[in-house]
Formats: structure tokens, sequence, C-alpha cells
């Protein structure tokens, strides 16, 4: 049966949302606030502010309020007697080219490279490196070697090109075209970079809908459907500059997420727990440090032995769990506790087709393997904020802990503070003020009753919602 491939382009004045169904399963989300912070891939001329000899990084100020870091590494191209110090190269107020390569996630900056690279239809073109790479996507060896053998042909001395997965059957002649454009491009951004005062933006990234149609088209998409008319001419002007006309294009107005069965499925990536077909689940648990997975049978019995029921619980977990890296776009270390297995051959063979698995998401992912307890280690690369910080905030009432002070330590706090005036004054009157689940749990528990009896004092409950949850202040007379 064919698989009909959908993007939908779900766009209103706060967020465009981008989503590809697989005969309507959601295999790519990516949304965006269109609040115009979004500065992936654009290139900076940068000044640079400090120079971190310990850390061998520096700080440069890119014009955005913020100040980008700047790692040793990411300054120094493929040349001789490299300088063992970043400082060696870098001072304080020294004007640079720069390319932001991760967004700022959480309290980190943003991230830059002095290592530019501009993508476009079908090559990747990176001026500061001599190198060729093919997409690890591209898997039939003589495709390979065809295309890199164009590239050598093409390629300009001291020149990086990476060959992208939509160059899968591309002529020379369109690599060729392809890449003098972004040579042409690369001279312009050169060139207003001398020009430009400092510190300056010098190339956006493309907009929202060309950024990820770039990307997704190599998934041969078959429709494309958009609510925003603007993005529908530019996707019509940009699919006719790449010879992709046969792609259905549909204007629609509406919910689009909703009207193609996406919505609840976009909804399910900001839970925790995610049900597998057979009835086991996995919990995504995700930090600032690190995402950790647990894989559970759940109501999964299995019809033959435990091992193998084990087994298919872990494959089918493996499956999903490749998918949900790539939709919550979780990035940095992850840990993956799968439910333990004797079987040796088993071990490994989930491995090896998470792996593959894995290989589907066009981010980088690295697999470690198991660790001493039998985890499974890994990494994603993190380029920017992971999904859930586009469609959730922060709990106003627990601040983002998960959890907030107890009734009994709540009412334990109010107890010392009201006796620790009690102790220092001789008050006739006090005032509790705090919000309303301070106020209820100093009326159930009879506070008001309690020190006028023991203390011969009055206590007076004031409600104040301006103070957060569990906290208040005393006042007397």
């Amino acid at each position: 049966m064919k698989i009909l491939k959908r993007l939908i382009l779900d766009i209103d004045e706060n967020l465009s949302q981008i989503a590809l169904l697989e005969n309507g399963k959601l295999k790519e989300y990516h949304p965006e606030k269109r609040d115009g912070k979004n500065i992936l891939g654009n290139i900076y001329k940068g000044k640079i502010q400090n120079v971190l000899k310990g850390m061998q990084a520096a700080f440069v100020d890119i014009g955005i309020g913020k100040n980008a870091f700047l790692f040793f590494d990411d300054v120094l191209f493929q040349q001789e007697n490299l300088p063992k110090s970043i400082t060696q190269v870098l001072k304080p107020g020294q004007p640079i080219m720069v390319q932001v390569s991760k967004e700022a996630v959480g309290m980190k900056n943003p991230r830059v490279t002095a290592n530019i690279s501009l993508p476009g239809k079908y090559v990747v073109l990176m001026p500061n490196v001599d190198y060729i790479g093919i997409s690890h996507r591209i898997e039939e060896e003589v495709e390979r070697k065809r295309l890199q053998e164009i590239v050598k042909k093409l390629k300009p001395e001291g020149i990086g090109i990476i060959v992208r997965t939509a160059a899968l059957e591309a002529t020379e002649q369109q690599i060729r075209e392809d890449l003098e454009e972004l040579i042409r491009l690369y001279e312009k951004i050169q060139k207003d970079f001398q020009n430009a005062p400092l510190p300056s933006l010098i190339y956006k990234e493309e907009d929202f809908a060309i950024k990820y149609l770039r990307d997704l088209l190599s998934d041969e998409v078959d429709e494309i459907v958009v609510n925003d008319k603007e993005e529908y001419e530019n996707i019509k002007r940009y699919l006719k500059n790449v010879g992709k006309e046969n792609i259905s294009v549909t204007y629609e107005e509406g919910d689009l997420l909703g009207i193609y069965g996406a919505d609840f499925q976009v909804d399910k990536l900001l839970e925790k727990k995610v049900w597998l077909k057979s009835g086991g689940f996995v919990i995504i648990d995700q930090t600032e440090a690190l995402t950790v997975i647990d894989v559970n049978t759940g109501k999964y019995v299995g019809k033959s032995s435990l091992e193998e029921t084990i087994y298919k619980t872990n494959l089918e977990a493996a499956e999903e769990i490749a998918l949900q890296l790539k939709l919550r776009d979780i990035g940095g270390i992850i840990i993956i506790d799968f439910i333990d297995m004797k079987n040796e051959n088993f071990k490994r063979d989930l491995l090896e087709f998470f792996k593959r698995e894995l290989q589907k998401d066009r981010t980088k992912c690295t697999v470690l393997g198991y660790t001493q307890l039998g985890l499974v280690e890994m990494t994603r690369k993190r380029v920017r904020s992971q999904v859930g910080s586009y469609l959730k905030e922060k709990c106003p009432i627990c601040e983002g802990e998960g959890m907030v002070y107890s009734t009994e330590y709540i009412y334990r706090r109010l107890r010392n503070n009201i006796e620790r005036v009690l102790r220092h004054v001789n008050a006739r009157k006090i005032y509790i003020k705090g919000n309303d689940k301070v106020v209820k749990i100093a009326s159930e528990k009879g506070i008001i009753k309690f020190y006028k009896e023991k203390f011969n004092v009055d206590l007076e409950l004031v409600v104040d919602n301006n103070k957060k949850y569990g906290h208040f202040e005393i006042e007397f007379e």
C-alpha cells in the first residue's frame, strides 16, 4: 500500500507549525514562535566582548542583547601551526563573522561558530574547510560514488561540500547550478561583512516554510497544505525553482492540524507517558542535564515465553523512542532503561535495531551502548529548544519544580512564624496574609481558636492572591 505523505503548515499570528503526516501518523513536527527571535542559521558580524582563557572560549556581541558563546574548536579551521590558546587568535573588540549553530536553551546563551555553512537545494557549502561529505541517508554505494565524483569535479580548492539527501539522482548540471548559487551568496556575505557596522546581521536564514521544506522535501512529499496566503505563494515559487512542481500545493483556511487529525498527536508530545500498541508504555522524564526514558511491559502479557515478551516490548519501545526523540526534539544526554533481558543475542539485536531507527532522524544521534548497569546511553545533538518549550510554560504555582509545599509543611511554618512573633513581641493582634491555600489551611486547622485560647491573641486571615502558593507574611499590632 502506498504511503501518503502530507505536509501541513498551520500558521497563525503567534505560532507557525509544520507537521509531516504519513498516512495520517505524525512523523515530523516543528513549531516556531512568530516573534522574530528565531536566529538559528543567521550570520552576524560580531564583536568579541570577552576572551576566557580558562574555558578556551569567548563571548561575542551579535547585537541581540545577549552575548553568544564561541568555543575554541569553533574558531579554528583546518590549517597548519594551530595555536594552543584562544587568546592567540581572538582579542576583545575584534570583529568576527559567526553563524548561530545553537539557539539559547534555558539559561544558556546561543552558541555560534566561525565555520560557516550555507545549505542549498542539493549541497551544503562550507567555505572554510576542505571537505567532501555525502548524506548518510543516501545508502546505495553506487549512488554515493557517483555523487562524490561529481562533487570532486565541481568543488573549488579549499572549500567544503556536503551532498544532501535531496541530491539523490540529481544531475551534474543541477548540482553545479546549486553550488554556483551558494558561492555567489557567500561572496555577497563577505562583501556585506566588510561594509556592515559592528555588530549587525549580515545574512538571515530562510523564512519558516522554506527552511523546513528544504529538508523535508527529500522525503518525497505528495501534498502540501497551508493556511497562509503569503506562505502559499512562497511555497509555489520555491517548488518551481527546485523543479518540484509535481507536488500538489493547496491553500485551505482553518485549523489544519485539527482538520487533518494531527492536533491530538501533538498534544501527546507534552505527556510523560507514551502508550505502545502492545499495551506496554514508555515514560519520558526530561531535566536540564539529561533525559531519562523507562520502558515497561504494562498490560502486555505476550503469547510465548517471558523473555520473548520482553524482547518484543523492547523492540516496539525502541521504535517509538526514536520517533519521540525526533518529534519532541530532545537533545543532549539520553539514558534509556529497556526491560532487562538475559539473552545476549536479544540485547545485541535490540541495540542494532535501535540504531537503525535513529538513522531516520536528520539530527545526529550517537549510541554509546550499554552501561555497566545495563542502561543504553546515547546523545542527540541539541540545536534548538525542545518542542515542549514552545507549547508549555513554567507553572506559576510550583515554578517548574513539579511539586508544591505540603499542607502539613505550610501549617508548621505558619505556627513557627506566629510563635516567633509571640516570643519577641507583646502582640495583641496578628494578621496572616497569604493566598487562598494558606488561608484555607489556617481555617481548617483551627489556628484562630488555638492561639486565642492558648495565648489570648487575635488572629485575622487576609487573602492576598499576589502571594505565591504556600507563601505568606505575618504582620502584628
